[in-house]
């Protein structure tokens, strides 16, 4: 774990229901973004997107507190981050402003030397259907931007306060102001806000989370999923919305290694990422009985949350050497559509004409076949970028970084202007 590279390789995402942190004190960080964006206006005024009928809709979610939200669809779900994770922006969605310079520049702005930790600016998310990016900055909480990042203004200034590090956001592609953020160290692992972020509420008392999956399929959104960070066969779920969690990691088979992400399907059926840390056998699981019993179904390892596009495709960064590994049915088995070069251990995204968007080793690389072929996108990256999210609002790709030192870098997030139109 001496090099930079084996640092990033070895921050991973998970949780536990006790206060006590996994066995790496380095572990944490940023994991990547997804196809989602988030929340606050000024000062930490919501700018909530609208009604969940207008979103569903595609119509214009209404004029918001921190800028104007178009809704659009329904992003195919969560964060990396829909219905799953990630998924496209809506066709509904109307650019707020001129597409900014096709050329990587420094958005960090008031956010540059705030005191942090290890994994100091830990992701950028994009809300699928309000014209907002969420960051979260380790020991600080999570501060939002209206206009596209040129400032940055604290969220959750009510209610429970957010120290983690942030590891994602889930949002609900029914209601607009509502979303799931979960994080490792420093308090709890899930939080969960109604209000756009203005105010959040923890969610039971499960802590140092990895990851934070919820059941679309169910409009009450009972069952929940976090993984634990750094901890063998524990994998907690919830079915009362996170009021209570129960560990089912023991369902798992043994020496699985750190199965920290995961997605649900359904009810009964959900996936698990295994990523096979210090020695962990890895590959992804997957129940078909809510997690009484798990089969594997590959011997890949991934990480970070994976993508649901909008075709129904599960999309899954390889973990350690990186690559993409594809699923077209259900989680019932994968196959490898990019390699190391086209693909890092990075989350993948979905530009909202479906083309999926990953890190390469030195650009941005993306497929507009289903992962058959990869082409670069935009300029060189001008770092080792933790991840990459996309906001249709702003026509724009935001990368970010992170170190184990304790402020936020002076350049941690860099945007680039791109018009996924032309």
């Amino acid at each position: 774990m001496g090099s930079a590279a084996a640092l990033l390789s070895a921050l991973t995402w998970g949780c536990s229901s006790s206060d006590g942190a996994g066995p790496s004190p380095q572990g944490g960080g940023a994991g990547v973004a997804t196809a989602g964006t988030s929340a606050g206006g000024a000062g930490g005024t919501a700018n909530v997107a609208g009604s969940a009928a207008g979103a569903a809709a595609g119509g214009t979610a209404g004029q918001a507190a921190g800028g104007q939200a178009t809704a659009g669809s329904a992003l195919g779900g969560t964060d990396a981050s829909g219905g799953a994770t990630g998924g496209s922006a809506g066709a509904g969605v109307v650019p707020v402003s001129p597409t900014p310079q096709a050329k990587w520049e420094n958005v960090t702005t008031n956010l540059a030397g705030m005191a942090s930790e290890c994994g100091n600016l830990g992701r950028v998310s994009s809300h699928p259907t309000a014209d907002m990016l969420l960051v979260g900055v380790a020991k600080k909480g999570l501060f939002s931007s209206t206009d596209g990042g040129a400032s940055w203004q604290p969220l959750g200034t009510t209610g429970a306060t957010i120290t983690n590090r942030i590891s994602y956001v889930a949002y609900d592609p029914a209601a607009p102001a509502t979303f799931w953020e979960s994080g490792i160290y420093n308090g709890g692992g899930v939080y969960k806000t109604t209000d756009n972020g203005a105010t959040f509420t923890p969610a039971g008392s499960v802590t140092h989370c990895d990851s934070v999956s919820v059941n679309f399929s169910d409009p009450a959104r009972m069952l929940l999923l976090a993984g634990s960070h750094e901890q063998s066969q524990k994998l907690f779920r919830s079915t009362d919305g996170g009021a209570n969690w129960t560990d089912i990691g023991k369902a798992l088979p043994a020496g699985s290694g750190f199965c920290t992400t995961s997605f649900i399907v359904d009810a009964k059926t959900f996936v698990i990422g295994c990523g096979g840390w210090y020695g962990g056998t890895p590959g992804i699981q997957r129940t078909i009985d809510g997690g009484d019993t798990f089969q594997q179904v590959s011997d890949k390892g991934v990480a970070g949350q994976p993508l649901r596009a909008s075709d129904g495709a599960i999309y899954w960064a390889g973990h350690q050497a990186g690559g993409l590994y594809k699923s077209t049915d259900q989680g019932k088995s994968f196959t490898q559509v990019a390699d190391a070069n086209q693909a890092k251990s990075i989350e993948p995204i979905e530009l909202p004409d479906g083309r999926i968007v990953t890190v390469g080793s030195a650009t941005l690389m993306a497929s507009a076949d289903h992962g058959t072929s990869w082409q670069p996108l935009a300029d060189p990256l001008p770092f080792t970028a933790n991840g990459v999210a996309y906001s249709p609002f702003r026509n724009a790709f935001y990368i970010w970084q992170w170190d184990c030192k304790d402020v936020v870098l002076p350049n941690a997030i860099m945007r680039f202007g791109y018009d996924y139109r032309k």
